[in-house]
């Protein structure tokens, strides 16, 4: 007999995952199907009365795991082998990524539940046990699951205070302790983020502070919305990966995962606003040449589900990594067939241009408005971070970096 966990969205039964020797497989729900303006899981498993063999089922629910080295703590905290995804949604799927819970068959969603006050000494212990023992993974009533590479810890903040969401009940932000070996992550990112605000990215709100003296970095979750009650409502999303059938292992584009060609054809075909959305996709893309982020990968972008449609949510993971000089600082996604910024020329951006579906005037004009707009930004930004912090020294390295990538980026479109 297969092996069953009940896939709920906002509480809602929408069908079955069933493991069956080593195969995975997914039914919806007769009445979730039948319900009048339901919207799919994901793009690759649209409504229908066929079940979803075990190729369809993994690449959405495998994508829903934490990745890499965070993993395979998270299996061996709970005693499970990192490959086996059914056992380990079924240990830590309670709280994933948009608004999907995966609950034992009688288990019903807590519509509740409650959140555990924490304070910053006892946080910070738990930020420094991260490394073993990731999403806190097997303590009693915390079943959560985020997908992604880094340590992270999602909780419920109100008035500068932490809890710790138990049961049903959603968090608010995303915790991110600093990346071993690299420079200052956390102040790296709250810059970037903040910076791709001031000049017009959607994204969601982002700072540094400090715990207990430890320096973290603390994003809004934009899969959440506030209601006017207090309470908190999750928003159903999928990364690209989810959507276009790629396995989180395969998220690079030299490994066989999207390039930008897929993306903005994601889009176009899936978007309930495509227009606006690849517009917002392109600019991703050159604000992420600009500041030097050659990990912009397809699992950094995701789609909202709400209100009866599909849009592309705000960018998140921004980071610049060409200020680590041991990194490997090739594009994830290549630009217009060229994977190293240094050797990019105009043919890389009219082919970016081609592949993107948008005009090579359009990608000309919006690169030039970015550099604009981040030539004038960067600085009194930076005045503000170094002002609120005295370990900012990462700040100035990465504007040196703006200031190379805006002087190449002006000759190349000219």
């Amino acid at each position: 007999m297969p092996e069953i966990l009940q896939v709920h969205w906002n509480g809602r039964l929408v069908g079955e995952l069933n493991r069956e020797g080593a195969r995975l497989g997914f039914r919806y729900a007769e009445a979730y199907r039948n319900l009048a303006g339901a919207l799919p899981l994901s793009r690759l498993l649209p409504l229908r009365e066929e079940p979803f063999d075990d190729t369809a089922a993994r690449a959405f629910f495998a994508n829903l795991l934490p990745e890499g080295e965070v993993r395979r703590q998270v299996a061996r905290q709970l005693g499970l082998s990192m490959e086996n995804v059914f056992g380990l949604l079924e240990a830590i799927g309670g709280d994933c990524a948009g608004a999907v819970s995966l609950l034992k068959p009688g288990e019903l969603p807590e519509t509740l539940g409650h959140y555990r006050p924490i304070s910053p000494e006892e946080l910070s212990r738990d930020l420094a046990d991260l490394p073993s023992h990731p999403l806190l993974a097997g303590e009693e009533g915390v079943r959560l699951s985020l997908a992604g590479a880094q340590n992270k810890l999602p909780l419920y903040v109100e008035g500068g205070n932490f809890f710790v969401p138990e049961g049903g009940a959603p968090s608010s932000h995303i915790l991110k302790t600093p990346i071993e070996r690299l420079e200052n992550t956390v102040v790296n990112e709250a810059f970037c983020m903040n910076l791709a605000e001031r000049v017009g990215l959607p994204v969601p709100k982002a700072q540094a502070l400090e715990v207990a003296g430890q320096p973290v970095y603390l994003v809004e979750r934009y899969d959440r919305i506030r209601l006017s009650s207090g309470g908190i409502e999750r928003l159903h999303q999928e990364d690209f990966c989810q959507a276009l059938g790629v396995l989180p292992e395969m998220k690079y584009e030299q490994e066989g995962g999207p390039g930008f060609a897929d993306c903005f054809r994601l889009i176009e075909v899936w978007s309930a606003e495509p227009t606006l959305d690849a517009l917002n996709l392109l600019k991703w893309a050159l604000f992420n040449f600009l500041i030097g982020n050659a990990d912009a990968h397809a699992k950094n972008l995701s789609l909202l589900y709400g209100a009866g449609t599909v849009r592309l949510a705000p960018f998140y993971d921004l980071l610049s990594t060409a200020v680590y000089p041991g990194l490997n600082n090739r594009f994830a996604m290549k630009l217009g067939g060229q994977k190293d910024p240094r050797y990019l020329a105009p043919t890389h951006f009219q082919s970016f241009a081609s592949e993107a579906g948008i005009g090579k005037r359009v990608v000309r004009a919006q690169l030039l408005e970015l550099c604009d707009r981040v030539s004038t930004e960067i600085s009194p930004l930076a005045d503000a971070f170094e002002s609120a912090g005295p370990d900012t020294g990462i700040v100035a390295k990465i504007a040196k970096v703006a200031e190379q990538r805006m002087r190449q980026a002006r000759v190349l479109v000219t």
